[in-house]
């Protein structure tokens, strides 16, 4: 698994860990949370297609 999923994965449940102990004060650190440790699942590969093409490039 890459470095970016595992960190993905715990943004998430750190995220889903404080939302409900801290209901309206906290979901202003859980939703972030989770929303960048989504992003960094979806976009996991990116980085390696852009490097390909810039290689391929020269």
């Amino acid at each position: 698994m890459k470095s970016q999923v595992k960190w993905g994965i715990a943004m998430i449940i750190i995220g889903l860990v404080i939302s409900p102990f801290g209901f309206p004060f906290l979901l202003i650190y859980a939703v972030p949370l989770i929303l960048i440790g989504g992003g960094l699942i979806v976009y996991k590969g990116r980085e390696e297609i852009i490097e390909e093409v810039v290689e391929g490039g020269k």
